[in-house]
């Protein structure tokens, strides 16, 4: 896994749980890798779900799956993650890169694989609208 940090004003930024889910859930971000004392918002960037835009969030009050818990969001940054594809020799048919759901526990292809400048571009243009947002 590649992750490459962006610096922006939403490091430090704090609200509840409720306020970034109802702010960030329209654009494509959900809750992921969670527990109840930190966890990541993750938005998609590719069409094959290797490349994330990821808003670290720790709870400074209460529990995150509580609307009402206090948040205060870290360094957001691109996240790669390249699966194996290949040929499954049992039934003789070609695995495509499927979901991440599928090939969430799946050993990596290449797990240095370099964030592309279209993903960071991409990443860094969605970073900055959140920045209006929640100035």
């Amino acid at each position: 896994m590649e992750m490459q940090p962006i610096d922006s004003s939403l490091t430090g930024t704090r609200g509840t749980f409720g306020y970034f889910r109802e702010s960030l859930e329209p654009n494509g971000f959900t809750l992921a890798n969670w527990d109840y004392h930190r966890g990541f918002f993750d938005r998609k960037l590719d069409d094959q779900g290797m490349v994330y835009l990821r808003l670290p969030v720790t709870v400074k009050e209460g529990e995150l799956d509580s609307p009402d818990a206090w948040l205060e969001l870290g360094t957001p940054f691109v996240l790669k993650h390249v699966y194996q594809t290949g040929v499954e020799e049992d039934i003789g048919y070609y695995v495509p890169v499927a979901s991440a759901a599928m090939n969430q526990f799946q050993e990596p292809a290449d797990k240095d694989a370099p964030v592309e400048q279209v993903w960071m571009r991409k990443a860094e243009a969605i970073v900055r609208e959140l920045e209006k947002r929640f100035a």
